[in-house]
């Protein structure tokens, strides 16, 4: 799920003239939801969030790429949802790791939490263990890295308050980068990225350093100069220096993608249509894939681009865009369940790797409960591959207390990797 940075971020986009990119009102509602009741100023944000949301969400149905059905979605009872993914034939355990029954599961395996970890936010594998967040007063406060003993090191900077999720990791797990910092998680020190903006540069709008991701070559973020709250975005590569370049007009990167492709929506080509358009990163050129390519339907919301570059991930499952062909795929998956279960739990459906992804499926996601309440619910992590359209269980079915605390809920969910 997304942060409170990254909404201010995108709702000082969509106040420019520009296209508004789908993912948007689940991203306002998110970030409301897991905060909510934080502080006054948290609720004010929250009350505009939703406000943004309503205004931005895009009708649902329309015709569909083939042209002889109507996409509707379906309305799936949660039990039967649990049914269907109880049935499915057994795979191996999730590579991402979660807070799961009894603690940390990674790779099949349960290992100890000590109390201080948040399990609000969502473990992310680094060298040396798991990358968490750790809190004082039911709220998150700090960076750690917990190993498989147990054991935690502390990160040396600490992220924003409202910024304990908005980390994005090195393809091999030795730097994190938030905030305006990079720290190397074997030495433990820590930089500032160049082009942190100064508050003359606002001009009233929002201007923080919003990380992007990291590419073969580097990090990719955006910072100074900014442009009514837009940033430019650098690339930082190991050697220290930046050099900037620009996304492509009407395009951006989708949260949870590869920090080298960019995505651009056009939802006035056609009535009732969504037509896109796919980048790829190549020595800071952007270079188009297809022309354009069009869905035969609007998009609600676009969520996240595979690991391989290919499949986009919208709320249409059991149907994935592809972005090399420009048509639609589809897994073995009963019509509806993807979009309840993500509606229910406000997201978490994740890449796991390669060209598959993991659902959480469950017959209870209550985020209404009260701060300081808890309820039980069983999940059972789903796997679906787009090379074979299958579907199978993602390890043994997990027993999940929920707790809802200030920061968030406590429930199964991924990090993306």
């Amino acid at each position: 799920m997304t942060t409170d940075t990254q909404l201010r971020a995108r709702l000082t986009t969509a106040v420019v003239d520009t296209t508004v990119p789908p993912g948007l009102a689940r991203a306002a509602l998110a970030g409301g939801r897991r905060r909510r009741r934080r502080r006054a100023a948290a609720a004010v944000a929250l009350t505009a969030a939703v406000v943004a949301g309503s205004a931005l969400l895009l009708p649902g149905g329309g015709r569909s790429a083939d042209g002889d059905r109507i996409a509707e979605p379906a309305t799936v009872d949660a039990t039967a949802a649990l049914a269907w993914a109880r049935s499915l034939p057994e795979g191996e355990a999730p590579a991402l790791p979660f807070f799961g029954e009894g603690g940390l599961w990674s790779d099949g395996t349960r290992y100890d939490v000590p109390a201080e970890v948040d399990r609000t936010v969502a473990p992310r594998a680094v060298d040396g263990g798991w990358l968490v967040a750790t809190g004082e007063g039911d709220r998150p406060t700090g960076l750690a890295v917990l190993a498989p003993d147990g054991s935690l090191r502390d990160l040396p900077v600490a992220p924003a308050s409202y910024g304990a999720e908005a980390v994005e990791v090195s393809g091999d797990g030795r730097q994190v980068a938030f905030r305006d910092v990079v720290v190397d998680l074997t030495t433990m020190e820590w930089s500032t990225v160049p082009h942190a903006p100064d508050s003359e540069e606002s001009g009233g709008y929002v201007t923080e350093v919003r990380m992007i991701g990291w590419t073969d070559s580097g990090l990719v973020y955006e910072g100074a100069p900014f442009e009514k709250g837009l940033g430019t975005t650098w690339e930082l590569r190991d050697d220290g220096t930046a050099q900037p370049f620009r996304e492509p007009r009407g395009a951006h990167v989708p949260d949870g993608s590869p920090a080298d492709v960019a995505v651009g929506f056009d939802y006035a080509a056609v009535d009732s249509d969504t037509c896109v358009r796919s980048y790829v990163l190549d020595d800071l050129m952007w270079r188009e894939r297809l022309p354009v390519a069009c869905m035969g339907r609007y998009l609600g919301e676009a969520l996240a681009v595979s690991p391989d570059r290919r499949w986009l991930l919208t709320d249409d499952l059991p149907e994935v865009w592809d972005l090399e062909e420009g048509r639609w795929g589809r897994v073995d998956m009963p019509a509806g369940v993807g979009k309840q279960q993500m509606d229910a739990q406000m997201g978490g459906v994740v890449w796991e790797g390669g060209d598959s992804f993991l659902l959480p499926v469950s017959d209870r996601w209550d985020p209404a409960v009260p701060i300081g309440r808890s309820y039980d619910h069983d999940v059972q992590v789903v796997r679906c591959t787009m090379s074979t359209g299958a579907c199978e269980r993602a390890g043994e079915e997990q027993h999940v207390t929920a707790t809802t605390t200030m920061s968030g809920t406590t429930e199964l969910r991924f990090a993306r990797p």
